[in-house]
């Protein structure tokens, strides 16, 4: 088999979705392909990514009229894609969200399923925003660099082992009105004004699913918190690879990458707003990092 597709010189195409938080232009120079979730607002449709972006979604949000939802791709739209990227022959990667937070990973293996004369592979991240990032970019270096797909998925196992997410949200009312948290933590949560740092979870039970990392009493009280919690895990004069997160308002992400540059070797350092997608169960104002310890594989 010839190395070189014909539009990208990477052996294979890496499908994700609108969960997986990472730069525009990483996106653009490694050929990966997004698939968008639906943002409804009462019966107004936008895809995440495609006909919204995170500045009109804020804006949207902030009317305050009707509560944003999301609905995951149907196993047509996955299908119509993979048959498109299909066409050239290339095996094909497709990279999602935890199943312990959304159904989309399910649909994309049930399209797969439709068709089984396209060599597809269906990877479960465990996690999503940009430690799912961290997977993502991981798969489409090796791509680059002509690892096979069966040579890939060690890889995304040991990123999900040396990655974690954390994030804070300034108001519980939207993990809440999504269901992803109690009424309890929601209301000890709004009178105590504690905020919840949240990650997801890695092994056991509650695996790909939402569960608190500590807490603190303000977002700007969260990025030491981060540091700590990052320093924890990357040791002594370790290198580092992170991506921070934030809503509507960068100002506390670019605090928190200034305090990772001076503190960690950061091989790869960057923010970007989280996805409209994601900012449906967050709200506008969010901080978050997905990070993974040590170099790339690749």
């Amino acid at each position: 088999m010839s190395m070189h597709s014909s539009d990208s010189d990477q052996p294979l195409i890496i499908v994700t979705d609108i969960a997986c938080d990472l730069p525009a232009q990483i996106l653009e120079q490694y050929h990966i392909r997004t698939m968008p979730l639906k943002v409804l607002f009462g019966d107004e449709v936008y895809l995440s990514g495609v006909d919204m972006t995170p500045a009109q979604f804020y804006a949207r949000l902030a009317q305050g009229d009707v509560h944003p939802t999301t609905s995951q791709p149907t196993v047509a739209d996955f299908r119509t894609l993979y048959q498109e990227l299909g066409a050239a022959g290339v095996p094909i990667l497709s990279i999602h969200l935890s199943e312990g937070l959304s159904g989309t990973v399910n649909v994309a293996r049930m399209a797969a399923q439709e068709l089984p004369d396209l060599p597809i592979t269906v990877w479960d991240s465990g996690t999503l925003t940009s430690a799912m990032g961290m997977q993502v970019l991981t798969a489409a270096r090796a791509a680059q660099a002509g690892y096979a797909v069966e040579d890939i998925l060690p890889l995304l196992e040991q990123t999900h082992r040396a990655a974690d997410l954390l994030f804070i949200v300034d108001d519980l009312m939207y993990l809440h009105r999504g269901g992803r948290i109690g009424t309890v933590s929601y209301h000890v949560g709004q009178v105590l004004h504690i905020k919840p740092i949240i990650t997801v979870c890695k092994t056991g039970d509650l695996a790909g699913t939402y569960v608190p990392a500590g807490r603190v009493r303000s977002m700007s009280k969260a990025i030491p918190a981060f540091i700590e919690h990052v320093a924890k895990a990357v040791g002594e004069d370790n290198k580092l690879r992170a991506i921070s997160l934030y809503g509507d308002d960068p100002a506390l992400a670019q605090q928190l990458n200034a305090q990772l540059a001076k503190r960690f070797d950061c091989v790869y350092l960057d923010m970007v707003p989280t996805a409209p997608a994601l900012g449906v169960h967050v709200g506008p104002s969010a901080l978050g990092i997905g990070f993974a310890v040590g170099d790339w594989p690749v």
